[in-house]
């Protein structure tokens, strides 16, 4: 929908006459909360319980995107376990192309993410040593058997680990991202980095939540494009 800032303002203001003043007020309180400083890359994940309790763990610690590489394994989602997660979130699925992941980490590279893979690796920095403000972080995850690919090893520009102190050497996805989303959240809250969303950035997202939650609401825009 190509509109001006100032349109889509007003048609926010336009739609949040249709949902309750409560329900306004919750949407723009997480939207305080929500960032794009840290986001998730997913890696041929199959398994939906892990892909849904991965987008659960992004709603709950307030990371708005993420990004589904498809290069061999469609990524499919369990209701049962999202509980909805993926009504709120920004899912930009990379599916298109030879290569879905180098695609989706140039695409990332350009927008000013670090590439950080999270796999035990010969260079890799533990959890807690991490240094989150150096910098926009992508978190990449890869599937549940073989982990990330030769391409996304290739391009990362950091390795982050979980330390470990049992026999098992890894967590399955869905905890190692909750653990990492976890910790990082606390560091992001007691830091002065900007994390932050713009102003435009929650109009464009408030219009998109409720759009998706105003029945019929494809209609309702066409009344407010044509007054």
């Amino acid at each position: 929908m190509a509109m001006k800032d100032t349109d889509k303002q007003k048609l926010v203001e336009f739609l949040g006459g249709y949902v309750t003043p409560q329900r306004m007020d919750l949407f723009r309180r997480i939207l305080e909360e929500r960032t794009r400083y840290i986001t998730v890359v997913l890696e041929d994940i199959y398994q939906p319980h892990n892909a849904s309790a991965v987008l659960r763990s992004l709603d709950c610690f307030g990371i708005q995107e993420a990004h589904i590489i498809e290069n061999y394994n469609e990524y499919r989602i369990n209701p049962d376990v999202a509980l909805g997660a993926s009504k709120w979130l920004g899912l930009n699925r990379h599916n298109q192309s030879e290569s879905n992941t180098r695609e989706a980490i140039r695409l990332l590279k350009e927008q000013g993410y670090r590439i950080v893979a999270t796999t035990p690796h010969q260079h890799d920095v533990t959890l807690p040593a991490f240094d989150l403000e150096s910098g926009k972080v992508a978190l990449l995850f890869g599937t549940e058997l073989g982990g990330l690919s030769h391409t996304a090893l290739s391009m990362s520009d950091e390795f982050l680990r979980i330390p470990m102190y049992g026999f098992t050497e890894s967590f399955n996805i869905s905890v190692s991202a909750a653990i990492i989303l976890y910790h990082f959240r606390q560091k992001l809250n007691q830091s002065h980095i900007s994390w932050q969303l713009s102003r435009k950035e929650k109009t464009d997202i408030l219009l998109e939540w409720l759009r998706k939650s105003i029945k019929r609401s494809d209609l309702l825009i066409e009344q407010f494009l044509s007054q």
